[in-house]
């Protein structure tokens, strides 16, 4: 299991998962927020592991996971919310000191 942070395209905020892989946590999004079940859209789900790159396609992060509508994949059950969420873009830590 791994955390990724999952959003939709104009969301301001990754709502945080583990999951087995980026497909089984924007699955796991697609299911746990209202009204979203029920639509197919893009998905698009960072690894926390790892940085975050301006790259498209394979190697890419946050990678863009196309979700259809229907019920919860097999393999996203397993699936655990971590109840936090994190801002689209992380605040530089001198700005971010500043303010404190």
């Amino acid at each position: 299991m791994r955390e990724y942070g999952v959003r939709r395209y104009g969301d301001l905020f990754y709502q945080h998962c583990l999951a087995e892989s980026a497909a089984d946590a924007a699955s796991w999004f697609a299911h746990s927020q209202a009204g979203v079940a029920d639509k197919d859209f893009q998905a698009l789900v960072k690894d926390v592991t790892r940085p975050v790159n301006e790259l498209t396609g394979p190697g890419a992060n946050p990678e863009v996971i196309h979700v259809r509508r229907g019920p919860l994949a097999k393999t996203a059950i397993s699936a655990t919310s971590l109840n936090r969420t994190s801002p689209l873009h992380e605040a530089p830590q001198a700005a971010a000191s500043e303010h404190a």
